[in-house]
């Protein structure tokens, strides 16, 4: 009778010791992990809506740092650009450009031919600030980041000319040279040169409408397989869309860096002792592009500001991608994350009550064990 009273109260004293020292080990680690809970199945509505919101956050991470590395490209893209835009206005009294521009109506004799070198190394400036970098990728080159996208190369006729991705920016197609000048029906003799100048322009026009989407966070989504273009952002910057390409009516140059080149090299053709043109062509041309070189710096400052405006909307976009990571952040720490000061409170009970257990067990079997000796 003695010995089954005994192991009745052993038992229920192991029970409840277990009891209290499963309830310290889940108070000890909550205080570890400061989480409210660390299974699915201790809390599968609380542990079902963290899932949610932190699969929200891992997105809005990405998007982020996403969103970082291009507001950088346009940062670098838009300091390179106000670069440029320095160097060529032609109203700034401290711009190489302008001092050309005035000199040259003045026929100082050397003094042009130094101008004219001078405008040279100017578009070299030029080309230089549009190979700028961010990174590892060029920064103007479009959607191939790692192929420099301006070179100067030797033209046909054995002036440098200006190339964008390794095709010239001055490209024009040419009118048809007929075999019979007064049989438009007859064979064409330089449809080759045609041809070659009609597929370097389609390049043009093509590396010109390159797109890279990038998820910044605004909406992406597909329809049928195919992105729609509106959800995503286009990184890609081509540096023929702000110098500009192709030729005009009279065959000129639509490129700055191109028009200030050429203006150049007919200076260098002045004559060096009397400052005379090389040619009535050479003063005409000269004439023509300085009137129009007005018209494209207008557009290039124009460029400058519409990119501008694209860096501060990455700029706000970015700022926007922040707090909503800042505000997902808080939800999920809200329901995972425990009142600490309650956490240490529960542990501190949870342990007197598991020594109190101990205690009074070393009582219990210390009767037991004399009421089954005795």
């Amino acid at each position: 009778m003695i010995r089954a009273t005994t192991n009745g109260v052993l038992k229920g004293y192991r029970s409840n010791l277990m009891t209290s020292f499963v309830k310290l080990n889940s108070a000890r680690n909550t205080v570890l992990s400061q989480r409210n809970f660390n299974t699915y199945a201790e809390d599968p509505a609380a542990a079902s809506q963290c899932f949610q919101i932190r699969r929200s956050f891992q997105r809005v991470s990405t998007q982020m740092t996403l969103s970082d590395a291009t507001m950088h490209k346009y940062e670098t893209a838009y300091s390179a650009l106000e670069k440029v835009v320095g160097m060529v206005d032609n109203e700034a009294d401290d711009s190489a450009l302008a001092a050309a521009l005035r000199a040259a109506n003045k026929p100082t004799g050397a003094g042009r031919t130094a101008l004219g070198k001078e405008l040279m190394e100017l578009s070299d400036s030029i080309v230089q600030s549009m190979n700028s970098k961010y990174g590892d990728v060029f920064t103007f080159a479009g959607a191939d980041g790692h192929n420099v996208p301006f070179t100067w190369e030797t033209g046909a006729d054995g002036a440098r000319q200006l190339c964008y991705r390794g095709v010239p920016v001055d490209v024009s197609v040419p009118e048809p040279v007929y075999a019979d000048p007064d049989d438009p029906t007859s064979a064409v003799t330089n449809q080759d040169e045609i041809d070659k100048a009609k597929e370097q322009l389609a390049k043009l026009d093509y590396m010109s409408g390159e797109s890279r989407f990038v998820d910044i966070g605004i909406g992406l989504q597909e329809h049928n397989g195919e992105l729609i273009k509106a959800s995503a952002f286009n990184d890609a910057l081509q540096g023929i869309n702000f110098l500009g390409y192709g030729v005009d009516k009279n065959g000129d140059s639509d490129n700055i860096a191109s028009i200030i080149n050429r203006m150049g090299q007919i200076l260098s053709n002045c004559k060096e002792d009397s400052g005379e043109w090389g040619s009535d062509e050479d003063m005409a041309e000269y004439q023509r592009l300085a009137e129009k070189f007005d018209d494209v710096a207008a557009e290039l400052k124009k460029n400058h500001v519409e990119l501008s405006t694209r860096a501060l909307f990455l700029k706000n976009n970015h700022d926007q991608l922040k707090t909503t990571a800042n505000t997902l952040n808080t939800q999920f720490l809200d329901i995972e994350q425990c009142d600490l000061a309650d956490a240490i409170t529960s542990f501190s009970w949870a342990q007197y009550c598991y020594n109190a257990a101990l205690k009074v067990g070393n009582s219990i079997l210390s009767q037991s064990l004399m009421d089954y000796l005795g």
